[in-house]
């Protein structure tokens, strides 16, 4: 009997990049299980043991394809390599010569792993237009986090006395960190569930705040309030390292618990027992789910007044708090030490255009080196400040945008679109070329700091492929390095491929491409030194007044508030008309975007697109388990069926945002967006539900 060899590589389909044990037998996988000696410890969720029907899936793409009918009809040519290359090339270098770099636009949905050499080579090509699916995803935190304190920060889980989960369901969406998570727990460490849903998480909570969903501002707003009335602040930290103290004392007074529990819905006295815990665990640290707060209008203001909780109290920078995890030292900075930074900014090109949204979104174009993609389609449709003439893309999903009838329409409209990826999908039959991709099971894969390794970003590890790439697919990295040949692009590390590019970010590491190819596990990056609690306070933080900043420069500077005010996440003037609220975006675990819409293993739970709601709403309009429902909001309506679950406040709606049958984004207003970061409000809509 012949033994399968059993390989270790990764799983690429979220960010989690979990350790996979692949059992490879003739060439084919027939086996996966979770890798052990993994971060993962041999834990994965429904999609990563999923990965074998996922990578045999029917609906791959096995060849470059060449568009013969209407551009959506899905009517292609097989074409080989060189000439889907020599087509694209040509047409890139056309726009190029005729309306300038800039006119072509680089675009990254999923995987991520490979983003560092695309926004390379978006430079290299001579544009300043890169752009990726972080327009709705991660990077108004980040806006936020820079606005408040100049860089991200994580929660000293270990050290805390209590933590607050904000929107946070790591049994969903972080499964490597719950068995810390619960080993805390049993030590003593208190949970404060803040979530519109009763999950898993919330489960585990000593108190669960069910707020209405977008009011998270309003309910962090009355903590500082109760904190700075009960002389639970950090008076020294304040004097010496907090900007606009004064005007944040003075705003939050008008945060009263009454009005707090009208705005929240949350009683009055379960609000007081939660800020009395504040007081009662003075080393308490944050922790949040990046979309759930920031996919409202008011999302980075609701992320602020979050954050700013742990500068009035202390604990930002200490321990048991929250800590920053980017920094100007190299020896403690995992990022700066892999040469990310440089890698792509010494091609940058030195004269260019405005960047796609750059009027429209001021304060995200100065903090996030990417163009705001919720603003391609209406530069494409409307050509101004300057015409977009074709988009080069890797993973793209068009159903992820807002009101995603507009991007469909531009995708019409646009001269030239070639795409990279997996599966046919939607967005991938409005293309004029599109190229193969292979999965992470096929490839080799390069992982540090924006390049993977998520799960501890001060190591680097390399993945070789566990089975060889399907058909005629290849690597993204492998297409951008390929490509760049055919472009004529003068960049010598792309131009000699993949490994080269990952020697590049190893210059500063101090191990070597070789050590990596040889270690089955990850390698601490030499010399990284532990972080202190503390060393980034002592230096000044990386804001315009060196300081946290309650009232942001940045925001001033462009004529925002620069407080972290509260303002409605919907529109309710017209509530009769749309009496619910309805929140898109929430994950189940066995989906991710339109990844997993062809696999089976949907079947096992929802086959359905299904509208969660209470069992009181329920009653109201005479709907029972299963009935079929019409949701409708201002722009549009969708098919539904109803789902009932107390899990669900009343007065809400809940749906995913992963069925191509009941495409919930169609019915959100591509204008629908926050003013600070572009990011759609997902999560917080006018809506109404009748049955059908």
């Amino acid at each position: 009997m012949k033994i399968p060899e059993i390989k270790k590589s990764i799983c690429g389909i979220c960010t989690c990049d979990c350790g996979i044990d692949a059992w490879v037998e003739d060439g084919k996988l027939i086996k996966i299980e979770g890798s052990r000696d993994c971060p993962n410890k041999g834990r994965l969720c429904v999609k990563g043991y999923a990965m074998r029907e996922y990578v045999y899936r029917s609906d791959r793409i096995k060849t470059p394809l060449r568009r013969t009918g209407q551009r959506g009809s899905g009517e292609f040519e097989p074409i080989t390599w060189e000439e889907a290359y020599t087509e694209i090339a040509e047409h890139l270098n056309r726009y190029k010569k005729e309306y300038g770099a800039d006119s072509v636009v680089f675009y990254s949905g999923y995987s991520k792993w490979y983003r560092t050499m695309l926004h390379r080579f978006t430079h290299s090509f001579g544009s300043i237009n890169y752009g990726t699916e972080s327009s709705s995803c991660f990077q108004a935190m980040r806006i936020a986090d820079t606005l408040n304190a100049g860089c991200l920060s994580r929660p000293d889980t270990e050290n805390t006395d209590l933590l607050i989960g904000w929107g946070f369901n790591p049994f969903y969406s972080r499964v490597y960190t719950v068995d810390q998570l619960l080993v805390n727990r049993e030590k003593g460490m208190k949970i404060m569930a803040i979530d519109p849903k009763l999950t898993p998480f919330a489960q585990l909570a000593d108190i669960h705040l069910q707020i209405k969903a977008g009011t998270d501002g309003a309910l962090a707003l009355y903590f500082g309030k109760y904190l700075i009335e009960h002389d639970a602040v950090d008076h020294e930290y304040i004097a010496g390292h907090v900007h606009g103290y004064d005007e944040y004392a003075s705003y939050v007074k008008a945060f009263d618990e009454e009005t707090v529990s009208k705005i929240t819905t949350v009683p009055v006295q379960m609000l007081r027992s939660a800020a009395q815990m504040l007081i009662d665990n003075p080393h308490f640290a944050i922790t949040e789910g990046a979309a759930p707060i920031t996919h409202h209008k008011n999302g980075v203001q609701n992320f602020r007044a979050m954050m700013a909780l742990s500068a009035i109290s202390g604990n930002y920078d200490r321990e048991g708090g929250n800590i920053p995890i980017e920094f100007a030292d190299s020896k403690i900075n995992a990022y700066t030490r892999l040469g990310d930074e440089e890698f792509i900014d010494e091609v940058r090109p030195t004269v260019h255009k405005p960047k796609i949204g750059s009027e429209r979104f001021p304060v995200w174009s100065e903090l996030i080196d990417e163009f705001q993609a919720m603003d391609l389609s209406r530069q494409i449709l409307e050509q101004d400040p300057y015409p977009i003439k074709a988009i080069f893309a890797l993973g793209m999903n068009v159903h992820m945008f807002p009101g995603n009838g507009k991007l469909v329409e531009a995708l019409e409209k646009v001269d030239f679109f070639a795409d990279v990826d997996i599966f046919m999908n939607d967005t991938a039959k409005y293309a004029d070329i599109v190229l193969p991709a292979c999965t992470s099971l096929e490839r080799s894969q390069f992982q540090g700091g924006y390049m993977g390794m998520y799960t501890n970003p001060q190591t680097v590890k390399y993945v070789s492929p566990a089975i060889q790439p399907l058909y005629e697919s290849k690597s993204d990295a492998d297409i951008l390095c390929e490509l760049s040949r055919y472009l004529d692009m003068d960049d010598p590390y792309l131009n000699s491929g993949y490994d080269m590019c990952s020697r590049r970010l190893l210059m500063k590491v101090g191990t070597t491409l070789a050590d990596l190819e040889t270690s089955a596990s990850a390698i601490k990056i030499p010399g990284m030194e532990p972080y202190y609690p503390g060393d980034n306070t002592k230096f000044g933080y990386r804001t315009p007044t060196g300081k946290y900043e309650l009232t942001s420069e940045i925001l001033r500077k462009y004529g925002y508030d620069p407080l972290p005010t509260w303002s409605p996440p919907a529109d309710d003037s017209r509530e009769g008309e749309y009496p619910l609220l309805l929140t898109a975006g929430g994950r189940l675990p066995y989906h991710f975007h339109s990844r997993y819409q062809n696999c089976s293993v949907k079947k096992l739970f929802h086959d359905k697109p299904i509208a969660q709601i209470n069992p009181a709403d329920a009653k109201e309009l005479r709907l029972r388990e299963g009935d079929a429902v019409e949701l409708s909001t201002s722009h549009g309506a969708i098919k539904l069926y109803a789902n009932l679950t107390n899990a669900v406040k009343k007065g809400a709606v809940y749906v995913y945002q992963d069925y191509l049958n009941a495409d919930v984004n169609s019915i959100i207003g591509c204008d629908y967006l926050d003013p600070i970061s572009g990011f759609p409000g997902y999560r917080s809509v006018g809506c109404r539900l009748r049955k059908v």
